[in-house]
């Protein structure tokens, strides 16, 4: 009888390790679906931050900083959209790196355009990129 017993523990545990795992898989699949982009922050040289709401133009070097910046970014998710024709001013962030690369960040309302690739994001993400702007921006 207790043989029986200790064979259906290991069962129960083996079964709970399987759906641990194959929710580990789904939820890091489902998070990274609508990921905008994965930058390195160790490939970033500096950030260009562009405010034309609030007329100003500055760049970020410090690498504490940049790191903070390109966290933010990274987390950016978004739905891909057709062309923004609104006339909405737009805001620059700009990721230069040390392969003389870079990537644009254009936001204007709810939409960004990252590379000439047009994004619908939510509100949240649209709250954080004007976040990134007004604190670092200045």
């Amino acid at each position: 009888m207790a043989r029986k017993g200790r064979k259906s523990n290991k069962s129960k545990i083996v079964l709970f390790i399987f759906f641990v795992v194959i929710m580990f898989f789904g939820v890091s699949l489902v998070s990274s679906r609508n990921k905008i982009v994965d930058i390195n922050p160790k490939d970033v040289d500096y950030i260009e931050i562009i405010g034309f709401k609030t007329d100003n133009m500055k760049t970020i070097k410090e690498e504490k900083t940049v790191n903070k910046i390109v966290k933010d970014l990274n987390s950016l998710r978004g739905k891909q959209a057709n062309k923004d024709t609104n006339a909405e001013i737009a805001n620059y962030i700009n990721v230069y790196f040390t392969s003389g690369n870079k990537i644009s960040f254009v936001k204007t309302g709810l939409t960004i355009r990252v590379n000439n690739i047009y994004y619908n994001i939510s509100s949240k993400d649209s709250k954080m990129i004007d976040n990134i702007i007004e604190k670092y921006g200045r």
